[in-house]
């Protein structure tokens, strides 16, 4: 299993034999760290599928008020394929058009894993306002690795997958009330960019990802 969450889920659901069971969670390559240097703009990323919370984080933008904030919208259907983007791109066309209409957003589109692992580095946040029960994470790994302050949900396996690191926003199935408690946690997350220590919690969160998922490591 990817971590001890959904082990937990399948052993309670199906009674699976524990003694053939294994955790062996995930794991990431090395990633550029972000730069520390104090910048008046404060760039925040979200790179997931859109039915997994971009109608939340829409909303929580709009709800925003910090001007210096600017997010960057990467969010397809398009990683699964030209294929799976046919038949299914369609029916979240009003989100991509509503993002592209936000003055604090940017629509971008998809770009593969390794245009985003490469471009991490440039971003301050990573922001994942999860309705999807996540087994494990690996865009959160990834920001983690470089260095981002992060603010998800605590929806499944997230709050495992970050330890103690991230901001976690308590899940709601209302996305309104989620989309308002996630835009109070943006612009306090934001602030925290700046405080007295901010700089050693994030290093300590890049040598506990290196640590524990390095795939090198976890190889061996």
């Amino acid at each position: 299993f990817n971590s001890n969450w959904n082990y937990e889920k399948f052993r309670m659901a199906f009674d699976i034999p524990c003694e053939k069971s294994v955790v062996i969670k995930n794991g990431i390559d090395k990633i550029k760290p972000r730069s520390t240097k104090t910048k008046k703009k404060i760039k925040i990323i979200h790179h997931c599928t859109p039915w997994r919370g971009l109608n939340v984080l829409l909303g929580a933008m709009q709800k925003v008020t910090n001007l210096n904030i600017e997010l960057d919208v990467y969010s397809s259907t398009e990683v699964y394929g030209d294929a799976f983007k046919k038949v299914n791109d369609q029916h979240y066309q009003e989100l991509y058009d509503q993002a592209k209409q936000l003055k604090n957003v940017n629509y971008i589109g998809y770009k593969p894993n390794e245009y985003i692992k490469e471009n991490l580095h440039k971003y301050d946040m990573f922001v994942y306002p999860s309705i999807w029960e996540e087994t494990f994470c690996i865009s959160l790994i990834e920001a983690m690795a470089a260095g981002l302050y992060c603010v998800t949900t605590n929806y499944g396996a997230l709050f495992e997958t970050g330890g103690e690191f991230p901001m976690y926003i308590p899940y709601s199935d209302n996305h309104e009330s989620l989309a308002i408690k996630f835009a109070a946690g943006i612009e306090v997350a934001a602030q925290s960019l700046q405080a007295p220590g901010i700089k050693d919690h994030l290093q300590m969160q890049i040598d506990y990802v290196n640590r524990f998922y390095d795939w090198k490591i976890k190889a061996v």
